[in-house]
């Protein structure tokens, strides 16, 4: 008896070719993964706690795909060490750095081209104060009680210099949209949470100091900040316990359901 065999259909070809494709894919796909240096996967932090990290992936994987990320850094200090807007602007981001110290001010103009440079403080309100540099630097404040809490622990006040200070809202008022709050201001970061107009102005995602500089007895939290931002409907995504990252609730709601 003969017997005879269908010829391959033009579809029984295709798939068969796109399954051989995919075997091979994957069978190169192991070959690389195998070969590749550990440094590939390197990721790199100049945060004090990786929170910059933390702040890229919320921004990259929640902001819908947005191009440009637009940052507010408070206290921005210097350009890379301990920054938490260094890794954004690296990606090819901007914003406005807020820097009082004349120094680092000055730094930040030159290493941070693409950032606007604001060399003066932020309160709740435009005046004059005067700006308590320390030694080290990291600790500079407007707080005169913060900066004799520093010097009881055993550091020095370097100088005082008269900064002018803007309102916070009318820094916040500037911009089209917001992206990220970077706010550590050695004191004063309740008084400009508190301040904020936030049913105005609402950043995606902040990140602001909220424990007590010691060196003597474990540090204090500043539960009235996490507060503040709870009630003003944003929730705590993140906590490096030095820092506490927040999420706007509302539009991360908003993001879920447009999926």
């Amino acid at each position: 008896m003969w017997m005879i065999t269908p010829r391959p259909t033009c579809r029984t070809q295709t798939v068969f070719m796109f399954n051989l494709k995919a075997v091979f894919m994957r069978m190169l796909k192991q070959i690389i993964e195998s070969n590749v240096p550990s440094s590939f996967y390197k990721r790199t932090s100049y945060s004090q706690c990786g929170e910059d990290l933390i702040i890229n992936f919320i921004l990259t994987n929640f902001t819908n795909g947005k191009k440009q990320l637009r940052y507010l850094d408070i206290g921005a200090h210097h350009p890379y060490f301990l920054s938490n807007t260094a890794l954004l602007y690296a990606a090819g981001h901007s914003g406005v750095l807020v820097e009082p110290n004349p120094y680092y001010a000055k730094l930040l103009r030159r290493k941070r081209q693409r950032d606007k440079i604001m060399q003066c403080g932020i309160s709740a309100t435009h005046g004059y104060a005067d700006f308590f540099i320390m030694d080290p630097p990291t600790l500079s404040t407007f707080s005169e009680e913060e900066a004799r809490r520093y010097v009881a622990n055993g550091h020095r006040i370097i100088d005082t210099v008269s900064v002018e200070v803007k309102g916070i809202n009318e820094i916040l008022s500037e911009f089209d949209y917001l992206d990220f709050l970077n706010l550590d201001v050695e004191g004063l970061d309740y008084e400009i949470i508190e301040a904020i107009e936030w049913e105005k102005f609402r950043p995606f995602c902040v990140c602001v100091e909220v424990i007590e500089y010691e060196t003597r007895q474990e540090p204090k939290r500043r539960q009235e900040i996490l507060n503040e931002m709870l009630q003003n409907d944003y929730f705590l995504y993140a906590d490096t316990y030095i820092n506490a990252i927040f999420v706007d609730n509302r539009r991360w709601q908003q993001r879920w359901k447009q999926i």
